[in-house]
């Protein structure tokens, strides 16, 4: 029955073999994977077994993974690794939490239309959480797509931003990834029952899968730093009301001053660091920040050092983009397709205005990341107005973003505003927090 595994660790033996590492630490590593599978032969079905194996693997092999680049390709062959290894190297956070064992190993399938969906594992606190899965089928997993996806706690819909990479690897049926779910307000969870909902979509066929599963780690709190102190940078009061320390993320509530002659944008390189200049940066992909960004409470998340005690602890920023208020939106005609108000410094040039698009051209504002240049708008009768699509692209010398505006809310002139743009403050704040 478990031939197969055990094929498939011997396999991954002689991949890692060949991968210059401690050789003390792959040989202990198999082999206390293969004796840990015969072990619970007896207690384990076959999909638990398989990821129990790969969880042994993680936990011991994390260190190589984050130091040889050739290992974590190796490690990331094994059934629900390949997920990890990247979050290994975004996120020193999410290293410290595999380190300390909160890492949950779920292990559930449902089988639905041939496809097999599997929930690996979780990671979860009170301000969101990491779903590993994997789907499988006979046939190809080709172009397909999710919609619909939704987690739930003891049957109640947890309200979040969601986002996960499209389901694009090589193996063309089996897909490993992960859903990113930030819950749009910190919430103590009220049981330890979830559900996992999404349909799957591929050539005009939809599978529906719900997963139920019960956690047994504790999930851990938060531990909150009370600050309410006020800092300065270019004439610009920002209000650092309180740090919420969680193991998947540091949440920061900022409020801004509404005397502010500029609406602050977005904060670069906000960073904890403690007193040995170790630094826990903000997160670089995914939701960073809910709120106005305008005289409301704002939270941004960083990096998570939960596992970590610091002697000291301090909170960093110098790159904070800002706009003058009065010239923080575009304001456009569509029907004349032109722009009537934009900010006057010129650093972004208009190239195209459709008949619901927008196209825009100006220098990277920040090396290896795009920013989202807007997030809503308005138009002339207040009414909100999305935005169903911004593209970005470019290269090192320039950018350019196009915009496309829901048609059906357009009552011109709409205004736009901007939620970055590469005008900046000068500046910088250092903060201690413990």
């Amino acid at each position: 029955m478990y031939e197969k595994e055990e094929d498939m660790l011997d396999i991954t033996k002689k991949k890692l073999e060949q991968v210059v590492v401690p050789e003390q630490l792959v040989n202990t590593a198999i082999q206390l994977g293969i004796i840990q599978a015969k072990a619970k032969r007896r207690k384990r079905n076959k999909t638990l077994w398989a990821f129990s194996v790969a969880a042994i693997l993680i936990l011991t092999l994390v260190t190589s993974i984050r130091v040889s680049p050739a290992f974590a390709s190796a490690i990331s062959t094994i059934p629900g690794m390949e997920s990890f290894v990247h979050l290994l190297h975004l996120d020193k956070g999410m290293k410290a939490i595999v380190e300390n064992d909160y890492y949950e190993v779920i292990g559930i399938a449902q089988v639905k239309d041939n496809i097999t969906f599997t929930v690996d594992g979780i990671i979860i606190d009170e301000t969101g959480a990491e779903v590993f899965y994997t789907l499988e089928a006979p046939h190809s997993l080709e172009n397909i797509d999710y919609e619909n996806i939704k987690f739930l706690n003891n049957s109640q819909e947890l309200l979040a931003a969601i986002s996960y990479d499209p389901p694009d690897q090589e193996t063309g049926n089996r897909k490993e990834g992960t859903f990113s779910f930030v819950f749009s307000d910190i919430k103590k969870l009220s049981s330890m029952n979830f559900e996992l909902q999404l349909e799957a979509e591929q050539a005009n066929k939809t599978t529906v899968f719900k997963v139920p599963f019960t956690l047994k780690k504790e999930i851990k709190s938060g531990k909150i730093y009370t600050l309410n102190k006020t800092v300065e940078m270019d004439g610009q009061r920002i209000e650092v009301k309180k740090i919420k320390v969680y193991p998947l993320r540091v949440a920061l509530v900022l409020e801004f001053d509404e005397e502010n002659d500029m609406k602050i944008l977005q904060f670069e390189d906000m960073r904890l660091e403690d007193e040995n200049g170790e630094v826990w940066s903000s997160i670089q992909n995914g939701i960073t920040d809910f709120g106005e960004n305008e005289n409301k409470e704002n939270m941004y998340f960083l990096e998570s050092n939960y596992f970590k005690e610091p002697k000291e602890l301090y909170l960093k920023f110098e790159t904070v983009q800002a706009l003058l208020k009065e010239e923080s939106y575009l304001l456009v005609d569509f029907a004349k397709k032109e722009i009537i108000e934009q900010p006057s410094d010129r650093k972004m040039e208009i190239l195209n205005v459709g008949s619901n698009t927008i196209e825009l051209k100006y220098r990277p504002i920040r090396e290896n990341h795009m920013y989202s240049l807007f997030s809503q708008g308005e138009n002339a009768k207040g009414e909100i107005i999305d935005i169903p699509r911004e593209s970005n692209w470019g290269d090192q010398d320039e950018q350019f973003t196009e915009v496309t505006i829901d048609a059906k809310g357009i009552i011109n002139p709409v205004k736009i505003e901007f939620v970055a743009y590469p005008n900046y403050l000068n500046g910088s704040v250092s903060l201690q927090v413990k």
